[in-house]
């Protein structure tokens, strides 16, 4: 009576502790004695149900993921003192599982046999936060590290900058870190227009602007001015004084050119590049305002009889024409002063700061020069001359219509005596325009409405071409085979350069009918021996010269030793670096090429450009994979690549592979060679351990480990170096 009621007494105790409470045997499934009210309520199973469906094994109801390593805890801690704390997930009456505090005590029986105590309190709440707070933290990492963006903080009161890792990624220097207000004036690496611009958002966070953001250009460690926009919002103490300024640096210098672009291509001509009406008229204006005191010229200039090269050559060799006509005239004139095309054959010239009328009566006689002589030579010779009229400012108008109404009279008046030649306004023999019937303004400009024809098909099958074939340099041959005879070339190449860029090696060339083959003549040839050759590919990465007289001495000299006189060539670009070039050259005279044919051709090389590209990544990426297997499979070490975080094998070099046959790609390290659950205690990765032991194959190793990419994989290189004869000898002499 009195064991029934202490016993009684017991299971009222037990039943009242608010924890979950159980008593088990220390066997391998840590078979249920006992457990309390809390228990069967904290995991919702009854009593019976502990018995039906887990047979009393409390080990059942742990999460599989966790039993293993419960076990050899529970084995490691309790033989060092009766007392343990475990941390696993154990199954719920809804099928969900919770995570748990076990504080086990291990007590004996009057049988001598081992009991655990397991007193339980649920702590899946304070775990699952921890858990988001881990992969928040993880996340934000992730996104910082993902984002092109240049995080960084002000400390206004210290006047200290700390900022994200991107800044030396991207620009190849350390910023400013400490007295920023005094530094930012004397950098070096920021666009001195710009630093007023950095100074004035300073100086708005600094008195409390909550949100301020600036663009400015910095340069890179090629030398590089890189458009940004920094965005800075203010932080505050407890008195609402700014504090700090956090915010991000933006490389918008995309954006930036790209709307430079727009703005050249609103004010520009297509065809020739000159400004274009309502630019040119803006630009005088604006000038003849701000310096009202300045002797200037305006020079309306029309082609003569440009319909006849029209009529015989086609709207396309014309735009060849006029385009070959405006770089002419861009040479002949001042960078300040303007120039452009105001109707179909017609242009303007606004000269700025002349010295006199005979300054701008020499510079129409040019004009004329140049237009009679610059197809003498041509593959096509034809012939191109112009009339020119000429009004003065002040003197002939004092603002832009005027003096535009008077250079209209004096090139009516130029072309009524016979065209080519030039005319300065007369005021006493001028006829007004009205008579005339005649006026520079007014021929419109048709030349972008041409459509390329047949080049869009010709595209379309040397895409196809490409993208069908492996055979890389079959196809390559064959393409410039075609294009070489659909646009009737002398030679088309293919030049690709060294990998430090001081040579280059003709790799592919067709030639046409008669014309003398110069590949095996251009193998390694040195870029020192034409010096600047690079900087001739500008605009668009495209190099036209249509007479190679006009380069350099070293440049004209190759180009006459290869028999050619005028050449279209590509750059093969890839990230900004130069890689080589292929080419289109004419060896029979000087070559005009239209517009419409040097648009196809760009497009057509920049398609072999990416092919190309791809091929010889490809090839390269095959043989250093070759270079680099055969190095660490030859290596007298076990070596392999593990992924940070998840442990998962990357790569097995064939010493490892042929200790362990089974271990594979995508298994982990502790799973693969130690048959574990879960990493090793003694794991190189995160601790101090150099000498490690592996019971699996009774091999001692000395290991080292390297942090690595593995593409864009954070990874270790993990190499081991068998020890296990010197660790038995230690082992003897011990």
């Amino acid at each position: 009576m009195d064991n029934t009621l202490h016993s009684h007494k017991y299971q009222i105790l037990m039943d009242n502790i608010p924890s979950g409470v159980q008593q088990c045997v220390n066997d391998e499934f840590f078979t249920i004695i006992e457990v309390n009210q809390s228990f069967l309520e904290l995991f919702g199973f009854s009593r019976q149900e502990l018995e039906d469906r887990f047979q009393n094994r409390f080990i059942e109801m742990i999460h599989p993921a966790d039993r293993k390593n419960i076990l050899v805890e529970t084995s490691e801690k309790l033989k060092v003192k009766s007392k343990a704390i475990l941390n696993y997930r154990v199954l719920c009456g809804d099928g969900s599982y919770k995570w748990v505090a076990d504080n086990a005590q291990m007590i004996q029986d009057e049988n001598g046999e081992e009991r655990m105590i397991c007193i339980l309190i649920d702590v899946t709440e304070s775990r699952n936060a921890r858990e988001e707070l881990r992969l928040s933290l993880e996340r934000n990492q992730i996104l910082m590290e993902q984002t092109a963006d240049i995080i960084f903080e002000w400390n206004i009161l210290a006047d200290t900058l700390s900022y994200s890792g991107k800044w030396i990624k991207k620009f190849g220097f350390e910023a400013i870190t400490e007295n920023v207000s005094a530094g930012i004036p004397l950098s070096a690496n920021i666009y001195q227009d710009d630093i007023p611009v950095i100074l004035a958002l300073m100086e708005a966070a600094r008195s409390g602007t909550a949100y301020s953001t600036a663009d400015f250009r910095v340069k890179n460690a090629e030398g590089k001015y890189i458009w940004c926009r920094i965005r800075a919002t203010d932080q505050y103490d407890d008195e609402g004084d700014p504090l700090k300024a956090i915010g991000v640096i933006t490389d918008i210098d995309a954006e930036k050119r790209m709307m430079e672009d727009l703005r050249r291509r609103a004010e520009r001509d297509a065809l020739t590049g000159l400004f274009n009406r309502g630019e040119t008229e803006s630009r005088i204006r604006r000038h003849l305002e701000s310096n009202p005191n300045e002797l200037c010229a305006l020079l309306l200039i029309d082609t003569d009889n440009f319909k006849a090269v029209n009529n015989t050559q086609g709207h396309l060799f014309g735009d060849a024409v006029l385009t070959e006509l405006a770089a002419g005239m861009k040479k002949l004139t001042r960078q300040s002063d303007v120039v452009g095309r105001i109707g179909g054959d017609e242009f303007t010239i606004f000269l700025k700061s002349i010295t006199s009328r005979e300054k701008a009566a020499e510079k129409a006689q040019q004009l004329l020069d140049l237009f009679q002589h610059l197809f003498e030579q041509g593959k096509q010779p034809i012939e191109v001359t112009c009339s020119a009229g000429i009004a003065l400012y002040p003197e002939d108008g004092k603002d832009f219509p005027s003096l535009y109404y008077c250079a209209d009279q004096a090139l009516y008046q130029a072309k009524s005596l016979g065209k080519n030649q030039y005319m300065l306004f007369d005021r006493d023999n001028a006829v007004p325009v009205e008579q005339t019937g005649y006026s520079a303004l007014g021929a419109s400009i048709d030349s972008d409405l041409q459509t390329a024809g047949a080049s869009g098909e010709l595209l379309s099958y040397v895409f196809q071409v490409l993208y069908d074939n492996r055979d890389i340099d079959r196809v390559i041959q064959a393409i410039l085979e075609i294009v070489g005879k659909r646009f009737d070339v002398s030679r088309a190449y293919v030049f690709e350069n060294s990998d430090d860029g001081e040579y280059c090696d003709n790799t592919y060339e067709w030639c046409n009918e008669g014309v003398v083959p110069q590949k095996e003549l251009l193998q390694h040839f040195p870029y020192s021996d034409v010096a600047g050759y690079q900087n001739l590919f500008k605009n668009d990465a495209v190099f036209y010269c249509r007479d190679i007289r006009s380069l350099t001495p070293e440049q004209t000299a190759m180009f006459e030793a290869q028999g050619v006189y005028s050449t279209l060539q590509c750059a093969i670009m890839e990230e900004d670096a130069f890689h080589g070039f292929i080419g289109f050259d004419e060896c029979t005279g000087i070559r005009m090429w239209t517009k419409a044919e040097i648009a196809t051709l760009t497009l057509i090389s920049q398609l072999l450009t990416i092919f190309l590209l791809k091929y010889r990544a490809t090839d390269r990426d095959q043989k250093l994979a070759i270079q680099l297997n055969t190095i660490l499979d030859t290596q007298d070490a076990y070596i392999y690549a593990v992924e940070k975080g998840s442990y998962e094998l990357l790569y097995l070099n064939y010493k490892t592979r042929t200790l362990d046959p089974d271990a594979e790609i995508g298994m982990t390290c502790y799973g693969a060679f130690f048959d574990r659950e879960n990493p090793c205690e003694f794991c190189p990765l995160s601790s101090e351990v150099s000498e490690v032991y592996n019971p699996k194959y009774d091999v001692w190793s000395k290991t080292k480990t390297a942090p690595m990419k593995w593409g864009d994989l954070d990874a270790y290189l993990v190499t081991c170096f068998d020890i296990t004869e010197y660790k038995r000898m230690q082992g003897k002499k011990s």
